[in-house]
Protein backbone atom coordinates (compact mmCIF):
# COMPACT_ATOMS: atom_id res chain seq x y z
CA UNK A 1 0.00 0.00 0.00
CA UNK A 2 1.47 3.14 -0.97
CA UNK A 3 0.94 5.37 2.45
CA UNK A 4 1.68 9.08 0.15
CA UNK A 5 -1.12 10.54 0.17
CA UNK A 6 -3.37 8.18 1.59
CA UNK A 7 -5.71 8.81 4.81
CA UNK A 8 -5.90 6.64 7.10
CA UNK A 9 -8.00 6.85 10.53
CA UNK A 10 -6.36 5.55 13.11
CA UNK A 11 -8.13 3.68 15.87
CA UNK A 12 -6.61 3.42 19.86
CA UNK A 13 -7.99 1.70 22.65
CA UNK A 14 -7.29 1.44 26.02
CA UNK A 15 -4.20 -0.56 26.33
CA UNK A 16 -0.52 -0.21 28.37
CA UNK A 17 0.99 0.67 24.85
CA UNK A 18 -1.77 3.26 23.95
CA UNK A 19 1.09 6.04 24.21
CA UNK A 20 2.89 3.89 21.43
CA UNK A 21 0.44 4.99 19.18
CA UNK A 22 1.64 8.41 19.01
CA UNK A 23 4.97 7.37 17.54
CA UNK A 24 3.25 5.33 15.14
CA UNK A 25 1.32 8.29 14.21
CA UNK A 26 4.31 10.32 13.80
CA UNK A 27 5.91 7.70 11.49
CA UNK A 28 2.84 7.43 9.42
CA UNK A 29 2.77 11.33 8.90
CA UNK A 30 6.45 10.97 7.82
CA UNK A 31 5.35 8.56 5.05
CA UNK A 32 2.94 10.74 3.77
CA UNK A 33 -0.04 9.64 5.26
CA UNK A 34 -2.64 12.39 6.78
CA UNK A 35 -4.09 10.54 10.24
CA UNK A 36 -7.56 10.93 12.19
CA UNK A 37 -7.67 9.66 15.24
CA UNK A 38 -10.35 7.90 17.28
CA UNK A 39 -9.95 6.64 20.77
CA UNK A 40 -12.04 4.83 22.98
CA UNK A 41 -12.41 6.03 27.01
CA UNK A 42 -10.04 3.55 28.49
CA UNK A 43 -7.50 4.54 25.95
CA UNK A 44 -7.94 8.30 26.94
CA UNK A 45 -6.78 6.91 30.69
CA UNK A 46 -3.46 6.22 29.17
CA UNK A 47 -3.25 9.24 26.98
CA UNK A 48 -5.06 12.46 26.55
CA UNK A 49 -6.84 13.20 23.20
CA UNK A 50 -4.97 16.75 22.58
CA UNK A 51 -1.56 14.54 22.18
CA UNK A 52 -3.18 13.35 18.72
CA UNK A 53 -5.04 17.02 17.84
CA UNK A 54 -1.58 18.60 18.59
CA UNK A 55 0.37 16.35 16.12
CA UNK A 56 -2.41 15.45 13.23
CA UNK A 57 -3.88 19.14 13.76
CA UNK A 58 -7.48 16.97 13.77
CA UNK A 59 -10.18 16.79 15.93
CA UNK A 60 -9.80 13.55 17.98
CA UNK A 61 -13.40 11.78 18.07
CA UNK A 62 -13.98 10.09 20.96
CA UNK A 63 -17.71 10.16 22.02
CA UNK A 64 -20.82 8.99 20.06
CA UNK A 65 -22.73 12.15 21.54
CA UNK A 66 -20.30 15.10 21.62
CA UNK A 67 -22.04 18.15 20.47
CA UNK A 68 -19.23 20.03 19.01
CA UNK A 69 -19.62 19.37 15.44
CA UNK A 70 -23.05 19.61 15.44
CA UNK A 71 -25.06 17.67 12.43
CA UNK A 72 -22.48 15.95 11.56
CA UNK A 73 -22.30 11.97 12.60
CA UNK A 74 -18.55 10.79 12.71
CA UNK A 75 -18.48 7.52 12.57
CA UNK A 76 -20.15 8.16 9.27
CA UNK A 77 -18.42 11.24 8.11
CA UNK A 78 -14.98 9.65 9.04
CA UNK A 79 -15.88 6.52 7.54
CA UNK A 80 -16.51 7.94 3.66
CA UNK A 81 -13.06 9.99 4.25
CA UNK A 82 -10.90 7.56 5.32
CA UNK A 83 -8.93 4.70 2.90
CA UNK A 84 -7.69 2.54 5.99
CA UNK A 85 -8.86 1.89 9.34
CA UNK A 86 -5.74 0.80 11.61
CA UNK A 87 -6.42 -0.26 14.99
CA UNK A 88 -3.35 -0.09 17.02
CA UNK A 89 -3.34 -1.16 20.12
CA UNK A 90 -6.01 -3.42 19.44
CA UNK A 91 -7.36 -4.89 23.20
CA UNK A 92 -9.20 -8.20 23.71
CA UNK A 93 -12.12 -5.97 24.13
CA UNK A 94 -12.26 -4.26 21.05
CA UNK A 95 -11.47 -7.35 19.08
CA UNK A 96 -14.34 -8.89 20.43
CA UNK A 97 -16.77 -5.87 19.99
CA UNK A 98 -15.81 -6.07 16.52
CA UNK A 99 -16.50 -10.22 16.02
CA UNK A 100 -19.85 -9.50 17.75
CA UNK A 101 -20.56 -6.48 15.76
CA UNK A 102 -21.25 -4.66 18.88
CA UNK A 103 -21.01 -0.82 18.48
CA UNK A 104 -21.34 0.86 21.66
CA UNK A 105 -19.09 3.61 21.42
CA UNK A 106 -16.96 5.74 18.99
CA UNK A 107 -14.63 2.89 17.69
CA UNK A 108 -17.04 0.18 17.60
CA UNK A 109 -19.44 1.98 15.55
CA UNK A 110 -17.00 3.81 13.32
CA UNK A 111 -15.59 -0.31 12.41
CA UNK A 112 -19.21 -1.18 11.75
CA UNK A 113 -19.61 1.96 9.14
CA UNK A 114 -15.95 1.37 7.97
CA UNK A 115 -16.38 -0.18 4.40
CA UNK A 116 -12.94 0.07 3.53
CA UNK A 117 -9.87 -2.27 4.09
CA UNK A 118 -8.95 -2.62 7.87
CA UNK A 119 -6.08 -3.30 9.97
CA UNK A 120 -5.71 -4.18 13.54
CA UNK A 121 -2.68 -4.98 15.93
CA UNK A 122 -3.16 -6.77 18.40
CA UNK A 123 -1.88 -6.04 22.31
CA UNK A 124 -2.43 -7.15 25.52
CA UNK A 125 -1.16 -10.32 28.17
CA UNK A 126 -0.09 -13.32 26.78
CA UNK A 127 -2.72 -15.42 28.11
CA UNK A 128 -5.56 -12.86 27.06
CA UNK A 129 -4.25 -13.29 23.54
CA UNK A 130 -4.34 -17.13 23.68
CA UNK A 131 -7.52 -17.26 25.17
CA UNK A 132 -9.50 -19.40 23.04
CA UNK A 133 -12.00 -16.55 22.94
CA UNK A 134 -9.44 -14.32 21.31
CA UNK A 135 -7.90 -16.68 19.07
CA UNK A 136 -11.75 -17.24 18.45
CA UNK A 137 -12.41 -13.55 17.42
CA UNK A 138 -9.47 -13.33 15.78
CA UNK A 139 -10.33 -16.06 13.36
CA UNK A 140 -13.99 -14.58 12.97
CA UNK A 141 -12.18 -11.25 11.60
CA UNK A 142 -9.33 -12.87 9.62
CA UNK A 143 -12.78 -14.38 8.03
CA UNK A 144 -13.89 -11.06 7.25
CA UNK A 145 -10.96 -10.17 5.42
CA UNK A 146 -9.74 -8.13 8.52
CA UNK A 147 -5.48 -8.24 8.22
CA UNK A 148 -3.97 -8.84 11.44
CA UNK A 149 -0.29 -7.51 12.70
CA UNK A 150 0.51 -10.47 14.75
CA UNK A 151 1.60 -9.31 18.15
CA UNK A 152 4.84 -9.90 18.92
CA UNK A 153 7.10 -11.89 21.95
CA UNK A 154 8.92 -9.63 24.38
CA UNK A 155 8.66 -8.72 28.35
CA UNK A 156 5.47 -6.89 28.81
CA UNK A 157 4.26 -4.16 30.77
CA UNK A 158 2.49 -7.50 33.52
CA UNK A 159 6.43 -8.78 33.76
CA UNK A 160 5.87 -11.79 32.18
CA UNK A 161 7.86 -12.68 29.00
CA UNK A 162 5.54 -14.05 25.87
CA UNK A 163 3.47 -12.69 22.61
CA UNK A 164 1.78 -10.21 23.04
CA UNK A 165 3.63 -7.49 22.77
CA UNK A 166 2.20 -4.66 19.96
CA UNK A 167 5.05 -4.20 17.17
CA UNK A 168 6.91 -1.44 16.84
CA UNK A 169 6.08 1.59 14.85
CA UNK A 170 8.49 0.66 12.37
CA UNK A 171 7.17 -2.98 11.63
CA UNK A 172 3.81 -1.53 11.83
CA UNK A 173 4.73 0.82 8.75
CA UNK A 174 6.25 -2.18 7.37
CA UNK A 175 3.12 -4.09 7.30
CA UNK A 176 1.24 -1.37 5.64
CA UNK A 177 3.86 -0.87 2.74
CA UNK A 178 3.57 -4.27 2.22
CA UNK A 179 0.20 -4.84 2.09
CA UNK A 180 -1.97 -5.60 -1.08
CA UNK A 181 -5.49 -4.37 0.30
CA UNK A 182 -8.34 -6.03 -1.80
CA UNK A 183 -10.66 -4.16 -3.54
CA UNK A 184 -13.75 -5.06 -1.42
CA UNK A 185 -12.04 -6.10 1.73
CA UNK A 186 -15.14 -6.32 4.29
CA UNK A 187 -17.26 -8.67 1.73
CA UNK A 188 -14.74 -11.23 1.73
CA UNK A 189 -15.82 -14.50 2.77
CA UNK A 190 -12.57 -16.28 2.88
CA UNK A 191 -8.79 -14.84 3.14
CA UNK A 192 -7.70 -18.59 0.95
CA UNK A 193 -9.92 -17.42 -1.66
CA UNK A 194 -9.56 -13.45 -1.86
CA UNK A 195 -5.65 -14.78 -1.62
CA UNK A 196 -6.44 -16.97 -4.90
CA UNK A 197 -8.39 -14.14 -6.59
CA UNK A 198 -5.82 -11.40 -6.22
CA UNK A 199 -3.08 -13.67 -7.63
CA UNK A 200 -3.48 -12.24 -10.50
CA UNK A 201 -3.67 -8.83 -10.38
CA UNK A 202 -0.34 -8.29 -8.84
CA UNK A 203 2.82 -7.71 -10.77
CA UNK A 204 6.19 -6.61 -10.95
CA UNK A 205 9.14 -7.15 -8.57
CA UNK A 206 8.37 -9.48 -5.13
CA UNK A 207 8.72 -7.94 -1.54
CA UNK A 208 7.82 -10.26 1.47
CA UNK A 209 4.65 -8.78 1.35
CA UNK A 210 3.57 -9.53 -2.22
CA UNK A 211 1.59 -12.30 -3.63
CA UNK A 212 2.99 -14.39 -6.25
CA UNK A 213 2.59 -12.83 -9.89
CA UNK A 214 2.02 -16.13 -11.40
CA UNK A 215 -1.15 -16.37 -12.33
CA UNK A 216 -3.44 -18.95 -9.99
CA UNK A 217 -4.30 -22.26 -11.07
CA UNK A 218 -6.43 -25.12 -9.06
CA UNK A 219 -3.08 -27.67 -9.06
CA UNK A 220 -3.47 -28.05 -5.21
CA UNK A 221 -7.42 -27.20 -5.07
CA UNK A 222 -9.23 -29.82 -2.10
CA UNK A 223 -5.85 -29.98 -0.93
CA UNK A 224 -4.49 -28.88 3.13
CA UNK A 225 -1.09 -27.93 3.39
CA UNK A 226 0.89 -27.37 6.18
CA UNK A 227 3.98 -25.09 6.59
CA UNK A 228 6.13 -24.42 9.43
CA UNK A 229 8.18 -21.42 9.25
CA UNK A 230 10.92 -18.72 10.96
CA UNK A 231 13.44 -19.69 14.12
CA UNK A 232 12.46 -21.13 17.52
CA UNK A 233 13.47 -19.27 20.68
CA UNK A 234 14.56 -21.68 23.33
CA UNK A 235 14.89 -19.56 26.45
CA UNK A 236 17.75 -19.61 29.20
CA UNK A 237 16.44 -17.41 31.26
CA UNK A 238 13.40 -14.46 31.24
CA UNK A 239 15.12 -12.32 28.49
CA UNK A 240 17.77 -14.92 26.92
CA UNK A 241 16.96 -17.18 24.30
CA UNK A 242 18.85 -19.84 21.78
CA UNK A 243 17.58 -18.74 18.50
CA UNK A 244 19.26 -18.34 14.55
CA UNK A 245 18.35 -16.16 12.06
CA UNK A 246 16.06 -17.57 10.06
CA UNK A 247 13.36 -14.49 9.10
CA UNK A 248 10.05 -16.65 8.00
CA UNK A 249 10.69 -15.36 4.16
CA UNK A 250 11.03 -18.73 2.92
CA UNK A 251 7.56 -19.95 4.63
CA UNK A 252 5.85 -16.83 3.40
CA UNK A 253 6.80 -17.50 -0.23
CA UNK A 254 5.86 -21.74 0.12
CA UNK A 255 2.64 -20.45 2.04
CA UNK A 256 1.91 -17.61 -1.29
CA UNK A 257 2.78 -20.47 -3.58
CA UNK A 258 0.41 -23.61 -2.10
CA UNK A 259 -2.66 -20.88 -2.02
CA UNK A 260 -1.61 -19.55 -5.50
CA UNK A 261 -2.58 -23.33 -6.63
CA UNK A 262 -5.82 -23.60 -4.71
CA UNK A 263 -4.40 -25.42 -1.20
CA UNK A 264 -5.98 -24.54 1.90
CA UNK A 265 -2.72 -23.35 3.86
CA UNK A 266 -1.77 -23.65 7.92
CA UNK A 267 1.34 -21.87 8.34
CA UNK A 268 2.88 -22.74 11.80
CA UNK A 269 5.65 -19.70 12.75
CA UNK A 270 8.19 -19.11 15.07
CA UNK A 271 8.99 -15.67 16.33
CA UNK A 272 9.34 -13.42 13.39
CA UNK A 273 8.73 -9.58 11.82
CA UNK A 274 4.65 -8.96 11.41
CA UNK A 275 5.53 -7.91 8.21
CA UNK A 276 6.54 -11.65 6.77
CA UNK A 277 3.44 -13.37 8.22
CA UNK A 278 1.51 -13.89 4.94
CA UNK A 279 -1.91 -13.52 6.43
CA UNK A 280 -3.63 -12.61 3.27
CA UNK A 281 -3.55 -16.67 2.16
CA UNK A 282 -3.00 -18.71 5.02
CA UNK A 283 -3.96 -19.07 8.81
CA UNK A 284 -1.34 -18.41 10.72
CA UNK A 285 -0.60 -20.15 14.18
CA UNK A 286 1.96 -18.17 15.92
CA UNK A 287 4.15 -20.01 18.66
CA UNK A 288 7.77 -19.87 20.37
CA UNK A 289 9.60 -22.63 20.91
CA UNK A 290 9.92 -26.24 19.69
CA UNK A 291 7.67 -28.16 21.77
CA UNK A 292 5.25 -25.40 20.69
CA UNK A 293 5.76 -25.72 17.15
CA UNK A 294 5.47 -29.91 17.22
CA UNK A 295 2.25 -29.61 19.30
CA UNK A 296 0.47 -26.74 16.96
CA UNK A 297 2.15 -29.44 13.70
CA UNK A 298 0.48 -32.11 15.69
CA UNK A 299 -3.08 -30.22 16.16
CA UNK A 300 -3.63 -30.30 12.28
CA UNK A 301 -1.85 -33.10 10.93
CA UNK A 302 -5.26 -35.12 10.48
CA UNK A 303 -6.61 -32.45 7.80
CA UNK A 304 -2.81 -32.27 6.08
CA UNK A 305 -2.63 -33.64 3.42
CA UNK A 306 1.11 -32.06 2.45
CA UNK A 307 3.91 -31.05 5.43
CA UNK A 308 6.21 -28.67 4.33
CA UNK A 309 9.51 -28.22 7.13
CA UNK A 310 10.54 -24.98 6.62
CA UNK A 311 11.57 -23.66 9.73
CA UNK A 312 14.89 -23.57 11.12
CA UNK A 313 14.03 -25.24 14.65
CA UNK A 314 16.52 -25.30 17.22
CA UNK A 315 18.22 -28.61 17.60
CA UNK A 316 18.88 -27.89 21.73
CA UNK A 317 17.10 -26.15 24.75
CA UNK A 318 18.32 -25.90 27.86
CA UNK A 319 17.42 -28.78 30.45
CA UNK A 320 16.23 -26.36 33.30
CA UNK A 321 14.92 -22.72 32.30
CA UNK A 322 16.07 -19.96 35.32
CA UNK A 323 13.37 -18.01 36.10
CA UNK A 324 15.26 -15.16 36.63
CA UNK A 325 17.71 -13.43 34.91
CA UNK A 326 21.27 -14.78 34.80
CA UNK A 327 23.83 -12.27 36.53
CA UNK A 328 27.36 -12.28 35.54
CA UNK A 329 29.44 -13.95 38.37
CA UNK A 330 32.75 -13.40 36.69
CA UNK A 331 33.29 -17.00 35.71
CA UNK A 332 32.62 -19.12 33.36
CA UNK A 333 29.00 -20.45 32.54
CA UNK A 334 27.95 -23.75 31.81
CA UNK A 335 24.60 -24.47 30.32
CA UNK A 336 23.13 -28.27 30.44
CA UNK A 337 21.50 -28.20 26.79
CA UNK A 338 18.90 -31.45 26.12
CA UNK A 339 17.72 -32.62 21.89
CA UNK A 340 14.63 -30.55 20.83
CA UNK A 341 12.23 -32.87 19.24
CA UNK A 342 12.76 -33.44 15.46
CA UNK A 343 8.92 -32.24 13.97
CA UNK A 344 9.51 -33.01 10.51
CA UNK A 345 10.99 -36.98 12.04
CA UNK A 346 8.04 -37.13 14.40
CA UNK A 347 5.10 -36.56 11.96
CA UNK A 348 7.25 -38.72 8.69
CA UNK A 349 7.57 -41.56 10.57
CA UNK A 350 3.47 -41.51 11.54
CA UNK A 351 2.07 -40.34 8.41
CA UNK A 352 -0.82 -41.62 6.85
CA UNK A 353 0.03 -43.08 3.37
CA UNK A 354 -1.83 -40.47 1.33
CA UNK A 355 0.38 -38.04 2.85
CA UNK A 356 3.54 -36.05 1.86
CA UNK A 357 6.25 -34.57 4.06
CA UNK A 358 8.89 -32.31 2.79
CA UNK A 359 11.50 -31.21 4.75
CA UNK A 360 14.57 -28.55 4.94
CA UNK A 361 17.95 -28.83 5.62
CA UNK A 362 19.93 -26.72 5.82
CA UNK A 363 23.87 -27.31 5.83
CA UNK A 364 27.57 -26.18 5.40
CA UNK A 365 29.49 -29.22 4.54
CA UNK A 366 28.67 -32.63 2.85
CA UNK A 367 25.47 -30.87 1.88
CA UNK A 368 23.96 -33.80 -0.87
CA UNK A 369 25.42 -36.79 1.95
CA UNK A 370 23.72 -35.31 5.22
CA UNK A 371 20.35 -34.34 3.19
CA UNK A 372 19.90 -37.79 2.27
CA UNK A 373 20.67 -39.00 5.33
CA UNK A 374 18.14 -36.93 7.20
CA UNK A 375 15.27 -37.76 4.27
CA UNK A 376 15.83 -41.58 5.03
CA UNK A 377 15.96 -41.21 8.95
CA UNK A 378 12.68 -39.15 8.69
CA UNK A 379 10.55 -40.95 6.21
CA UNK A 380 10.50 -37.93 3.79
CA UNK A 381 9.60 -38.10 0.61
CA UNK A 382 11.76 -35.09 -0.39
CA UNK A 383 14.23 -32.69 1.06
CA UNK A 384 15.42 -29.44 0.13
CA UNK A 385 18.94 -29.01 0.79
CA UNK A 386 20.71 -25.58 0.62
CA UNK A 387 24.45 -24.30 1.80
CA UNK A 388 23.63 -21.65 4.41
CA UNK A 389 27.38 -20.54 4.84
CA UNK A 390 26.90 -19.11 1.42
CA UNK A 391 26.36 -15.18 2.47
CA UNK A 392 24.46 -14.39 -0.92
CA UNK A 393 21.70 -16.93 -0.02
CA UNK A 394 19.59 -18.71 2.98
CA UNK A 395 18.96 -16.92 6.37
CA UNK A 396 17.23 -13.36 5.95
CA UNK A 397 18.23 -12.77 2.57
CA UNK A 398 15.85 -12.78 -0.45
CA UNK A 399 17.08 -15.52 -2.62
CA UNK A 400 18.43 -18.71 -2.40
CA UNK A 401 20.17 -21.67 -4.45
CA UNK A 402 18.99 -25.09 -3.43
CA UNK A 403 18.84 -28.76 -4.74
CA UNK A 404 15.74 -30.82 -4.37
CA UNK A 405 16.07 -34.54 -2.99
CA UNK A 406 13.35 -36.79 -3.89
CA UNK A 407 12.31 -40.38 -2.95
CA UNK A 408 12.17 -41.75 -6.63
CA UNK A 409 16.19 -40.53 -6.44
CA UNK A 410 15.82 -38.05 -8.32
CA UNK A 411 17.55 -34.62 -7.86
CA UNK A 412 16.72 -31.36 -9.18
CA UNK A 413 19.02 -28.34 -8.83
CA UNK A 414 17.63 -24.86 -8.96
CA UNK A 415 20.12 -22.05 -9.10
CA UNK A 416 20.15 -18.64 -7.35
CA UNK A 417 17.01 -16.90 -7.28
CA UNK A 418 14.07 -14.93 -5.55
CA UNK A 419 12.41 -16.91 -3.11
CA UNK A 420 9.10 -16.87 -4.67
CA UNK A 421 10.38 -18.93 -7.43
CA UNK A 422 12.29 -21.56 -5.28
CA UNK A 423 9.25 -21.76 -3.94
CA UNK A 424 7.47 -22.35 -7.15
CA UNK A 425 10.05 -25.19 -7.90
CA UNK A 426 9.58 -26.63 -4.77
CA UNK A 427 5.79 -27.33 -5.18
CA UNK A 428 6.53 -28.03 -8.96
CA UNK A 429 8.05 -31.40 -7.17
CA UNK A 430 5.57 -31.73 -4.71
CA UNK A 431 2.93 -32.18 -7.34
CA UNK A 432 5.35 -34.90 -9.12
CA UNK A 433 5.13 -36.46 -5.80
CA UNK A 434 0.92 -35.67 -5.66
CA UNK A 435 0.81 -38.10 -8.82
CA UNK A 436 2.24 -41.61 -7.69
CA UNK A 437 0.97 -41.05 -4.21
CA UNK A 438 -2.57 -42.78 -3.04
CA UNK A 439 -5.35 -40.18 -2.65
CA UNK A 440 -6.86 -39.82 0.57
CA UNK A 441 -9.39 -43.07 1.66
CA UNK A 442 -11.02 -41.65 5.25
CA UNK A 443 -11.99 -38.28 6.40
CA UNK A 444 -9.94 -36.33 8.93
CA UNK A 445 -9.74 -37.35 12.13
CA UNK A 446 -11.18 -35.00 15.06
Amino acid sequence: MDLKDSRIVLGVSGGIAAFRALDLCSLLQKQGATIRVVMTAHAQKFIAPLSFETLTQHPVYTDLFDRAHAFEMEHISWSKWGQLLLIAPATANILAKMAMGIADDALSTLYLSFSGPVVVAPAMNTQMLLHPATQHNLEVLRKRGVAIIEPVEGRLACGDVGPGKLPSPEEIVAFLTNYQPHHDERNIVSTQHSAAGSHSQQSGEHSVGQTSSQPPDTSLAGKTVVITSGPTHEYLDPVRFITNPSSGKMGAALAREAARRGAKVHLVSGPVSPAFLPHECATIHKVTTAEQMLHAVQRLAAEADIFVFAAAVSDYRVAERTPQKIKRSGNSLVLHLIENPDIAQAIGCHKKPWQITVGFAAETEEMEANALAKMAKKHLDAIVANDVADPRIGFDRDENEVTIYLRTGERRFVSRRPKSEIAKEIFDAILDLVAVTPTRTTQPED
